[in-house]
């Protein structure tokens, strides 16, 4: 199961993940994040993985998979709390609060 929880802040729409992201749960990544930030336009998205249980390779590819739809419309991708070794490479903010001194909305 995937619980998704979603706040947007000054122009950044803050993503929490809770329980698992893999192959059963990647069409609620996608309807409920995904689709929402391409639709909306939104440009700037912290993701936060801290409270995921686990993520499969399917889930990995699909953080990806947002983060260059985001580099195309010319928006920025945040990761925070990357702790699973899968996530460490991704990580770009040592807490969600950090974002608003890279961002300049």
């Amino acid at each position: 199961m995937l619980k998704v929880l979603m706040e947007f802040r000054k122009g950044i729409l803050f993503v929490r993940l809770y329980g698992k992201l893999d192959k059963t749960t990647l069409d609620t990544f996608d309807t409920e994040v995904k689709e929402v930030i391409i639709k909306s336009g939104i440009r700037y998205v912290v993701l936060n993985t801290y409270n995921l249980e686990s993520v499969s390779y399917e889930g990995v590819k699909e953080i990806k998979r947002l983060r260059r739809i985001l580099k195309k419309s010319d928006g920025e991708f945040f990761l925070f709390g990357g702790e699973m070794k899968e996530l460490k490479s991704l990580v770009n903010l040592e807490n969600e609060l950090k974002v608003f001194e890279r961002v300049v909305i």
